[in-house]
């Protein structure tokens, strides 16, 4: 008898033990389902949820950093776009949440940052709603406590530079940003960006590039920031010689991209040959040669190279088997030289071959340089049969039209070129109404104007020109209220005063109808 309640009380003790043992755990289990439910409805953006689920987890964990913290990103979360009161709330608890994850583990550099930011949003918010009491909040000390636990952080690092910016302090700005370059040259490419931009910026990054380049931390990325730092400040020969260096550390020597930029800045820096060699070995590797010869067109005309371009696009015609569009790229540097003549045989040629809308248009460019009207329109006619969606072919050819008197047809083909506009133009409703004045047909030229006018408001010439073909009409009342409106647009225009006070001596009976679009 005495044995067996030896043994009960044995049994009884031992499951005592361990429901005291396991109870720690089974709070920590529960909590963690919590916990986790709250992620999931962070992630989905039901922060509201998530609180509540954080909240009970605590009362199960109260000192766990995980929830805390959490807890903390979901009132962040709740605080953004909502009024000042209610996010200053919101800023405060998370405020809150943070400073208890913080003081259950100080080493944790990310509940550190979160309470810096938190901080640094009630630091904002305060003088709005207490603009008469000196600010309680100051957030450096936790930005400066985050970076001290995670040095190389890029983002506190950049969260810190903005803090500054915003509190006036120049100084440390600098010392950061210098230091954020040091640790990851690529954000120059951010900075710039910035609204604390400035010279003295500019100067701090360079300092910090240079540190990583003697520190040898991402030195190529180093290099190549180095190398835009310098283009912005067009020293080019800097800019070539950083971007030469970052090219021979690149691992693979396969990228066009790089040496098409370093031949832009040869270009830039006037080494002509040396840019023909880069811009060469860019295209050997390049998989879309015709697409890269486009852009290579535009840098050299943007510097008034025009031998250069015609000497260089010959050189790859003998080089590289390409489309007609080469072709077509090398009659267009011609004709920047004015090498009329060569640039109509390679065109024709190419025509012999295969018809080319494009190279029709660049045919009725060249007579139009040369105001041989008749073979202008004969081109620009072939192009739009070639390419009959093209709306500028179809503005060219109504213009040509138009020239040479030719008016109905010219009208057509204004109005297929406003079918096929990508979007309405004024200047294409614009130009049909000059046909249509030209033509009197002064209702049609009205219709134009006023469409002209529904996509730009504010010219005020397109309200005198309706205003005119109004007085064509003798719709004295519209004449009068669009050179009203035109006035109202350019004050200082006299004719369109003289106009108007004309308009009203001759019908004092006028009276302004109710103007509206």
């Amino acid at each position: 008898m005495v044995k067996s309640r030896s043994r009960f009380f044995i049994s009884a003790l031992i499951l005592l033990l361990l429901v005291l043992a396991s109870y720690p755990l089974c709070m920590r289990l529960i909590s963690q389902i919590y916990y986790q439910k709250a992620v999931n409805h962070i992630r989905d953006g039901c922060c509201e949820t998530a609180v509540n689920h954080l909240e009970t987890a605590i009362r199960y964990q109260a000192n766990d950093p995980l929830i805390w913290k959490k807890l903390g990103k979901a009132y962040h979360n709740l605080g953004v776009l909502r009024p000042i009161k209610e996010a200053f709330g919101f800023a405060t608890k998370a405020k809150h949440a943070y400073l208890k994850a913080v003081r259950s583990n100080p080493l944790d550099a990310e509940a550190t940052y979160g309470l810096a930011r938190e901080e640094a949003r009630l630091e904002q918010i305060y003088p709005y709603l207490h603009h008469q009491n000196n600010n309680p909040y100051h957030a450096l000390s936790y930005f400066e406590e985050a970076i001290r636990l995670r040095p190389n952080s890029i983002l506190y690092h950049y969260a810190l530079a903005r803090y500054l910016y915003q509190q006036k302090k120049t100084e440390s700005l600098l010392r950061i940003v210098s230091n954020l370059a040091r640790i990851y040259p690529p954000v120059y490419g951010y900075l710039k960006k910035e609204a604390f931009w400035s010279s003295p910026v500019r100067e701090a990054v360079k300092k910090g590039l240079q540190q990583a380049i003697d520190e040898k931390i991402a030195t190529q990325n180093a290099y190549t920031a180095m190398s835009s730092l310098m283009a912005e400040e067009k020293d080019w020969a800097s800019a070539i010689s950083y971007y030469q260096k970052a090219l021979i550390l690149q691992a693979i020597d396969k990228d066009s991209g790089k040496y098409l930029h370093l031949g832009r800045l040869y270009v830039k820096n006037g080494q002509l040959e040396e840019a023909e060699e880069s811009f060469f070995k860019a295209l050997s590797m390049s998989q879309t040669k015709e697409r890269h010869l486009e852009d290579l067109y535009w840098v050299y005309e943007r510097e008034g190279y025009f031998e250069e371009l015609y000497r260089f696009y010959h050189r790859v015609s003998k080089s590289f088997a390409l489309s007609a569009g080469m072709d077509i790229l090398l009659a267009r540097s011609l004709i920047d030289l004015k090498r009329y003549h060569q640039a109509q045989r390679i065109l024709k040629e190419l025509n012999e071959e295969s018809p080319s809308a494009e190279a029709y248009y660049w045919l009725a460019r060249i007579a139009e340089k040369e105001k041989d009207w008749d073979s202008m329109e004969l081109a620009i006619q072939k192009a739009t049969v070639l390419d009959p969606k093209n709306s500028r072919y179809h503005l060219i050819f109504s213009k040509v039209l138009e020239r040479l008197k030719k008016l109905e047809r010219a009208e057509k083909e204004a109005g297929l070129a406003l079918d096929y506009s990508v979007e309405p133009s004024h200047w294409l409703f614009n130009h049909r109404a000059w046909i249509r004045w030209d033509r009197k047909d002064y209702q049609g030229a009205v219709k134009d104007w006023k469409s002209a006018i529904a996509v730009k408001p504010k010219k005020a010439s397109f309200y005198a020109r309706a205003a005119r073909a109004y007085c064509k009409l003798g719709e004295w009342s519209h004449a009068l209220d669009h050179y009203q409106k035109a006035m109202d647009l350019d004050p200082k225009n006299e004719n369109y005063r003289k106009r108007y006070n004309a308009l009203r001596a001759e019908h004092p009976d006028l009276t302004n109808p109710a103007y509206s679009y």
